[in-house]
């Protein structure tokens, strides 16, 4: 926590910063409205994080960060017309934007344009200056209140995000053996109407995986935190449709949410997939000790790794998925990077299809080298994957994941 001279130091120091960017052009700056003396709290980061993004769409440019005392700042240096009017627009057409100020400086200038209105009191709606001045509420009041709503809204936004993405995957046809709108595939127990209800099952755990590595001051012990709601949120699916679905996601996107939390609660500047290799330093040990599972006798038997192995490594395939697919999510490019997924990974749901891994590699191959677009092709490998009871879901999940986080990346600014 820092005193009041220092606060009041580093706002000076700021505002030399930002009259330099200002210097070569004109600047919007973009800081959470953070009541009481510590201006670094968690959800500061999740504020200006999200509004850098809004802004960026908004008016193009380029992005600096400033953090100290006095709280955190984007600065970015934009160009166009009317900024102040349609930043100003920004902050009110947005359910947090009453939690942030976006400000405005003009090529040159060491002062802000000016609103052109009265900020509103975050509980009672009243002019915010008049309530600060009665102290009509505490600090307290005022900074549960903020942490309250942009906790509500980011947490509904993850839900639609993860829903959104397992769609994204759920909604293709021609998969390989997997579960699409018009078949089964491989899956005798399986459906779309029952795939949909797992989704629905597991997502509240899956976020409450963010706000776990959110909380977290460090990497080291996070994943004991982690393990029992991802095992919650496998009860949740068992009970929802009493088989396994998304098993494999739940620890994928599990992960990626929390260190996707726990980078923002950093200021955003620590890269997701550096923080999953530290999350899980040493977890492919545990194969060493498992004898009943599938995955512990794969490690046993031909030494494959699996999803622990990925893990370890820091997802790479996920990171590889995530640049692969385009920016319209279109199914050419989900289809290619869910193919080049089956090459990169060691999907343990294939091999145990396969049932060997003379047939485990002949899929392999087949699979990663397909051409998408070769739409006779796709159809009769996918023909000969239902007829041997192939599927792939290790690498259905990888996919899901990366659209989860190049979406993750689109509410976010992530460095």
């Amino acid at each position: 926590m820092y005193n009041s001279e220092e606060i009041l130091a580093d706002r000076e120091k700021r505002g030399r910063f930002v009259a330099r960017a200002a210097q070569s052009g004109d600047v919007i700056t973009v800081k959470a409205n953070i009541p009481g003396a510590d201006k670094r709290i968690g959800e500061s980061f999740l504020i200006v994080r999200y509004f850098v993004m809004k802004t960026l769409e908004a008016f193009k440019g380029s992005a600096e960060f400033y953090d100290g005392a006095d709280g955190y700042c984007a600065v970015l240096s934009v160009s166009g017309e009317n900024l102040k009017e349609r930043a100003v627009e920004l902050e009110k057409n947005d359910p947090v934007g009453r939690f942030t100020d976006i400000d405005v400086y003009l090529q040159g200038s060491t002062h802000s344009l000016s609103r052109g209105y009265m900020r509103r009191c975050y509980i009672c709606g009243n002019t915010a200056f008049v309530c600060a001045r009665r102290r009509t509420h505490t600090a307290e009041e005022l900074l549960n209140t903020l942490k309250g709503e942009v906790r509500a809204y980011f947490g509904t936004r993850l839900a639609e995000i993860i829903k959104e993405s397992l769609m994204a995957e759920l909604d293709l046809e021609n998969k390989f053996g997997l579960v699409t709108p018009t078949s089964n595939g491989s899956h005798p127990d399986l459906d779309y109407g029952i795939m949909q209800r797992a989704q629905d099952a597991i997502i509240p755990n899956l976020v409450r995986l963010f706000w776990i590595g959110f909380g977290s001051e460090r990497t080291d012990g996070l994943l004991k935190e982690l393990r029992p709601i991802g095992l919650e949120a496998e009860n949740a699916m068992f009970a929802a449709v009493h088989t396994n679905t998304y098993k494999g996601f739940i620890f994928v996107a599990g992960l990626l949410l929390a260190a996707a939390g726990y980078a923002l609660k950093n200021s955003g500047k620590c890269d997701i997939y550096s923080i999953i290799k530290e999350i899980c330093r040493g977890i492919t040990e545990e194969l060493k000790l498992e004898n009943l599972t599938f995955g512990g006798c794969a490690y046993g038997k031909y030494r494959v790794t699996g999803v622990r192995g990925h893990a370890e490594n820091g997802f790479p395939a996920v990171r590889a998925a995530e640049e692969e697919i385009d920016d319209t999510f279109s199914s050419e490019s989900l289809l290619a990077a869910l193919c080049h997924t089956v090459g990169r990974i060691e999907d343990t749901v294939l091999l145990k299809r396969a049932g060997n891994l003379e047939n485990y590699y002949y899929f392999k191959k087949k699979i990663s080298e397909l051409d998408v677009n070769d739409e006779r092709r796709l159809q009769e490998l996918n023909s000969e994957c239902i007829k041997n009871g192939i599927s792939i879901g290790g690498s259905a999940d990888v996919l899901a994941a990366a659209v989860m986080v190049k979406k993750l990346k689109r509410l976010w600014y992530f460095e």
